[in-house]
């Protein structure tokens, strides 16, 4: 079970290492095969060999002892981690050659199918489920910022002399343009038939700085036919009919002791549900960097930390072998499903991986970052897009939400032009 202090730990060792360097809490790997000791996991782009690592970047090969646990150390090679082969089962692989139908426009909407923003067209991601916005009880769609956003990151962080983009287009005379919603995300010319709400808000990101534990965005949705309440609360292609409730802290922490059967739906990688194409927990609590987040037209690593990682194995549910593409880039934004004894809970948000690593947010951050709770399939209200104002502040803000007129506004990105709020 991961704890505070075991946190606490990935996350100094992660800040002592190198960039491109990441750190989770595992089981240690010996041989090929798993181990049953506790161990801190290094998660490294290529392994080389030690006399060709200088000094200053060599890890440690120590062991962490706890009150009464005592950690191995470990070395994980997994490539370059990047937001988005011999395949173990062929029949894992056909979205290579046959694209899924979560590719495909859906009325009414469920998780699990291809999205994207007016600010992003020529990106697709995944929508990865309906929630409610606590504040408002509204119904709004989740996704990945980078998904629907095309620079996330703090305006406090920005240079005033680089690109500035604000996430909405705001003209001359101060009319928004705001950043509408399709899906399917396919075209770089939607049709107006795409349109199923707008972005209404997404958790900043540090480039530096910062601790960062989600990538996560949420758009408004229209009412029917986009949503029906029978429907729109379930993963497309998933065969659980039930509304997908939020998995708890402790549910989560536990999972590398309960070893739930993950589940997931994906724009590009299609259904992953069960044999033969299995997903399981491979390490919690990672701290991990990611490259490719655009931040003023620059593709730029963040660091995240407190993540799931997740993988394919290829002789479920031991992880001594492991099979490439537990996701693929276009899966962003889909939601991670934990089995635990029948019923489906999501515990974390899809946002990265390498060939071989998958990683997600964790659902609670998400919840609690975004402001949001599970949807229990009853009859919510829909954001009222003529209700979305927007006011502008001098400066480089660097909080994530700001109080004005009693109101409660999101950081939408850095805005070059005068106009007054």
């Amino acid at each position: 079970m991961i704890t505070d202090e075991i946190k606490n730990i990935i996350e100094e060792l992660f800040n002592a290492t190198p960039s491109d360097v990441g750190v989770g809490y595992g089981t240690k790997i010996k041989n090929g095969e798993m181990t049953n000791e506790e161990s801190i996991i290094f998660f490294v782009p290529k392994k080389i060999p030690l006399h060709l690592i200088p000094e200053n970047e060599l890890l440690p090969d120590v062991e962490f002892t706890l009150s009464d646990r005592v950690l191995k150390t470990d070395v994980i090679e997994v490539g370059i981690i990047k937001p988005f082969s011999p395949p173990c089962d062929p029949s894992c692989y056909t979205w290579a050659s046959t694209p899924p139908t979560n590719r495909l426009q859906h009325r009414p909407i469920k998780g699990g199918i291809s999205l994207t923003s007016q600010t992003k067209l020529g990106h697709v991601g995944t929508l990865g489920f309906i929630a409610v916005d606590t504040a408002t009880q509204a119904l709004v769609g989740v996704t990945n910022n980078h998904v629907v956003i095309r620079d996330a990151s703090y305006t406090s962080q920005r240079n005033p002399s680089g690109l500035i983009e604000n996430e909405y287009d705001i003209i001359i005379g101060g009319t928004v343009e705001p950043d509408s919603a399709f899906q399917n995300g396919e075209s770089s010319s939607p049709a107006p038939s795409a349109m199923i709400g707008q972005v209404v808000r997404y958790v900043p990101i540090f480039a530096s700085g910062g601790i960062n534990k989600v990538d996560g965005a949420l758009i408004s949705v229209k009412s029917s036919p986009v949503i029906d309440i029978t429907q729109s609360f379930k993963q497309f292609g998933l065969t659980y009919n039930s509304p997908y409730v939020f998995a708890t802290t402790a549910e989560i922490n536990n999972l590398l002791t309960t070893n739930p059967m993950l589940f997931s739906s994906g724009r590009t990688t299609g259904v992953k549900q069960g044999l033969p194409c299995p997903l399981r927990t491979f390490s919690l609590g990672s701290s991990i960097p990611v490259s490719g987040y655009n931040i003023q037209g620059t593709s730029t690593t963040i660091p995240f930390t407190d993540i799931i990682g997740f993988v394919r194995p290829e002789n479920d549910p031991s992880l001594s072998t492991i099979c490439i593409y537990p996701i693929y880039p276009g899966d962003s934004g889909s939601a991670l499903v934990a089995d635990f004894n029948g019923t489906s809970k999501i515990v974390g948000l899809v946002f990265a991986g390498s060939d071989y690593y998958a990683f997600a947010c964790r659902i609670d951050h998400v919840a609690s970052e975004l402001g949001i709770q599970s949807w229990d399939g009853t009859n919510k209200p829909y954001v009222d897009p003529t209700t979305i104002t927007y006011i502008t502040v001098p400066g480089f803000n660097g909080v994530k939400t700001q109080v004005s007129g009693g109101d409660t506004y999101w950081q939408v990105g850095a805005y070059n032009l005068t106009i007054p709020c």
